[in-house]
């Protein structure tokens, strides 16, 4: 049997001095680490440390997004860190509430296809439909991207 040689004490300590809220381990390889936005908002991630040195991180709030495995340590503070500051600045934003409700949507979306797709037996006429509407959707955030400013994000 091999050792992680990811440290989730280490991760914990310097999670805190980044200014976490809250560090809970669940089973001793489970972590779930909240930072305090203000104004009620919390910003909330779990990373999973496994015995074949692996961490599995994922942002469980204000709406999940899976991070995916990471290969050490540094990699895990270093997306925290990124994410937190990206999102303490987006907070400030008039439109968060909408960008919110916006990521809701599509990962309701998200789940709303893969129900379709697993419990009906599609025509690929269908499936083709869904996918041209999937390019439409992407086509559009790179035209919104391009012509909007980017929002420096300092570390």
């Amino acid at each position: 049997m091999s050792l992680s040689t990811f440290s989730g004490d280490f991760i914990d300590t310097a999670l805190s001095q980044l200014g976490a809220s809250r560090i809970k381990v669940v089973s001793g390889k489970q972590h779930v680490v909240d930072f305090d936005l203000g104004e009620g908002l919390t910003l909330t991630y779990i990373f999973t440390i496994t015995n074949e040195n692996r961490c599995y991180l994922q942002r469980a709030r204000p709406y999940p997004m899976v991070q995916g495995r990471l290969a050490s340590t540094e990699e895990v503070l270093q997306f925290i860190a990124r994410d937190r500051q990206a999102f303490q600045n987006a907070r400030r934003s008039r439109n968060y509430s909408t960008f919110l409700d916006t990521a809701r949507k599509t990962l309701a979306l998200t789940h709303k296809m893969e129900e379709l797709f697993i419990t009906h037996n599609l025509s690929p006429e269908d499936l083709a439909l869904l996918h041209q509407q999937g390019d439409r959707l992407t086509a559009l955030m790179d035209e919104i991207r391009a012509r909007s400013p980017e929002v420096p994000c300092e570390e």
